[in-house]
């Protein structure tokens, strides 16, 4: 008969209140592993349930379709349209407004993220989900009356220097056009920085392509911007302006923005 060291500890040497212990113990076990594979279950059908996260929602002052007014408040002709439609999808969301180099990069890199008013263009085009259209605008040159440049086409407005938003849609046209970034465009990453190379050191830009929207709308609340004039449109379509999100958004986040702008503007 071969021995095993470890033979005491069968049953039939352990006295009765032992073995009971160990009984209520090993039941106790088994009765905590049913539990936790419970729990587990629940977690995971809480993993599986399908959920709406909360997207954020950037833009910037570019008025007149969106700009903050004396009060703080996010105003301009496509708001309304906006928040209408986030309100309508159910989903929790929050409005950031930056300048637009911070904006843009966000909706390009975080995946939760959507953007308004962004231009919709071919080298944009596989980057966002376009969620819904806008507003369309049309662009132009401006340049200073005393200077009184013609410009007829876009080889005269390669003889000075422009100074445009840097990955707006002024800056990718014209860098399509064959504009050099180094020697004909002057980049800068707001509105307010334009604004103010114009007024303070007007002897370092010739040109500036804005909105005719927008400058309309400056102009008439900012009379300093009185010295300028537009002298060649850009000869495209009106450009439209979308409300878009990352390429890599939610599928069912993307779903349910898609189902509210649609039901929001069909009233």
């Amino acid at each position: 008969m071969c021995y095993s060291p470890y033979s005491f500890l069968s049953l039939k040497n352990i006295p009765l209140f032992l073995t009971t212990r160990y009984i209520i113990i090993k039941n106790n076990y088994k009765f905590g592993l049913s539990a936790m594979w419970k729990s587990l279950a629940l977690l995971l059908l809480i993993i599986a349930k399908p959920s709406f996260a909360a997207i954020t929602v950037v833009t910037e002052n570019f008025p007149n379709f969106q700009y903050q007014n004396e009060q703080g408040e996010l105003v301009g002709s496509v708001v309304g349209k906006v928040k209408a439609a986030l309100e309508k999808s159910g989903m929790q969301y929050d409005i950031s407004i930056n300048t637009w180099s911070i904006t843009y990069n966000a909706a390009l890199r975080d995946a939760n993220t959507c953007i308004f008013s962004l231009a919709r263009i071919p080298s944009r085009e596989k980057k966002f989900k376009w969620i819904h259209k806008l507003e369309g605008f049309s662009a132009s040159f401006y340049a200073f009356k005393s200077n009184r440049l013609s410009i007829n086409n876009l080889d005269d407005a390669k003889k000075y220097r422009t100074a445009v938003l840097k990955n707006n849609y002024s800056h990718v046209y014209l860098k399509e056009q064959g504009f050099n970034e180094n020697k004909q465009l002057i980049l800068l990453d707001s509105f307010e920085n334009i604004y103010d190379i114009l007024k303070s050191r007007r002897t370092t830009v010739d040109l500036v392509v804005l909105s005719d929207q927008q400058y309309q709308f400056e102009s008439k609340n900012d009379q300093s911007l009185s010295f300028l004039e537009p002298v060649y449109q850009l000869p495209v379509a009106r450009a439209d302006l979308y409300f878009a999100c990352n390429g890599n958004i939610d599928p069912v986040t993307l779903d349910k923005l898609n189902k509210a702008f649609v039901s929001s503007d069909s009233k």
